[in-house]
């Protein structure tokens, strides 16, 4: 993604420095102000369009999100590269287990999310090529909380979480 970026980029950079190192370009600006703009806002404009999707990128690959949930209670665990972040709520403050089905490049998937009504608490459970009724309603029994519509997974908004990383906690559910 950055070697497609850079393609994007590195004509525009080689635009503006023959712009800078060109007296007659700089004439031709200056007489004309309006272009100027026109031109400086086309340059913040790409950058900003070739930035935006690489933030999300650095910050998906620098990020991980461990959760523990036991004794009723959820404990998240928020690392990413200048931080840390801890924080716990009660397990009945969550509505429900809903799947969402989620389509990318390398195909579809499946997600179980545990549903809060603030989504940036909401949590990825588990993804797989495909999760079975039978598997979710079990989850549901384990946390003790009921299988939602379909229609809440749309809502969910919050973090996607980081890199699968060996569980530091040990237990998921008790």
């Amino acid at each position: 993604m950055a070697t497609f970026a850079a393609a994007i980029v590195l004509p525009q950079i080689g635009l503006a420095a023959y712009a800078l190192a060109s007296s007659d370009f700089r004439q031709a600006l200056a007489a004309r102000p309006v272009a100027a703009l026109e031109l400086a806002a086309a340059f913040a404009f790409w950058i900003w369009l070739v930035c935006w999707p690489l933030r999300k990128i650095f910050i998906a690959l620098t990020s991980d999100r461990l959760v523990d949930i036991r004794d009723g209670e959820v404990t998240v665990v928020d690392k990413n590269l200048l931080s840390t972040r801890v924080w716990r709520i009660p397990l009945v403050t969550y509505e429900g287990v809903v799947i969402r089905l989620r389509t990318s490049v390398s195909g579809t998937h499946h997600e179980a999310l545990l549903v809060h009504p603030d989504p940036w608490r909401s949590i990825i459970l588990a993804t797989a090529q495909h999760i079975g009724r039978p598997e979710v309603l079990e989850l549901c029994r384990v946390l003790g909380l009921p299988l939602l519509s379909p229609a809440r997974a749309s809502e969910f908004d919050g973090p996607a979480g980081g890199q699968q990383t060996p569980s530091a906690f040990g237990v998921v559910c008790t």
